[in-house]
């Protein structure tokens, strides 16, 4: 059985490894064989119209996915996530914003803030989940936590004292160099990461601090096989 119609029909057999990460045991879960058809998902995220998002900051190209994913998306889901306890007894995942997502961003032209791990929202209540449709070439995700204030999730009681902290890291440091977040540094640590599968996905809170495993020396692809595809979904959960 599967939900959603070809190509977004989505593995009902498939079951979600949650991992509890960081020093305040942050719920994550990991997801594999996600698609029942994940290489026409594929095929259809290469034949997109994308477009640069000028009002986010993801550093590449997007392209919108059609209401039929969102809705097979949600339905398959919220009852894997119910089942490992992400989502609370008699909560669903009411709505999605989707879309099939391409890095194209040289680290060379990378905005500061593009170049340290981010944070979605501090809404307790959104969570994220990208679904890898590219191969092992490339990397997965990681998160991380703030050196300086021991913070690995930005809520709205310390979001405050992490900008400060955090501009204080910079007047002390500097910029972070021209180079995408991967690994350690004088910043930010890693406390998990996940890696790559073609066709498996990752669901993690959407105020834990994060970036893609991107390299940290990246030039644009010059064509699709150099493409990191993703669908990455924010989650409105209530």
């Amino acid at each position: 059985m599967s939900h959603g119609a070809a190509p977004f029909a989505f593995n009902d057999r498939a079951e979600a490894k949650l991992t509890r990460i960081g020093r305040r045991g942050i719920a994550v879960a990991r997801i594999d064989d996600v698609l029942r058809e994940p290489h026409s998902v594929a095929a259809l995220g290469f034949a997109q119209p994308y477009a640069a998002d000028r009002g986010n900051l993801y550093p590449g190209l997007r392209a919108a996915m059609p209401e039929s994913f969102s809705s097979a998306l949600c339905s398959w889901l919220t009852p894997i996530l119910q089942r490992n306890g992400m989502l609370a007894d008699g909560h669903v995942i009411q709505r999605d914003s989707s879309y099939f997502s391409v890095v194209t961003t040289p680290s060379s032209d990378l905005l500061p803030i593009q170049r340290i791990p981010h944070y979605d929202s501090t809404d307790p209540n959104l969570a994220a989940i990208v679904i890898y449709l590219c191969d092992r070439r490339f990397s997965g995700t990681s998160f991380y936590r703030h050196r300086r204030t021991g913070y690995e999730e930005i809520t709205e009681a310390n979001r405050e004292n992490y900008q400060i902290a955090l501009d204080h890291d910079m007047r002390l440091h500097g910029p972070p160099p021209r180079e995408y977040m991967n690994g350690d540094n004088r910043l930010f640590e890693v406390i998990f990461s996940n890696e790559l599968e073609f066709n498996s996905a990752i669901v993690y809170p959407g105020r834990i601090l994060h970036a893609g495993n991107i390299e940290k020396h990246f030039e644009a692809p010059q064509d699709e096989s150099g493409w990191r595809l993703t669908i990455t979904a924010l989650l409105q959960m209530g």
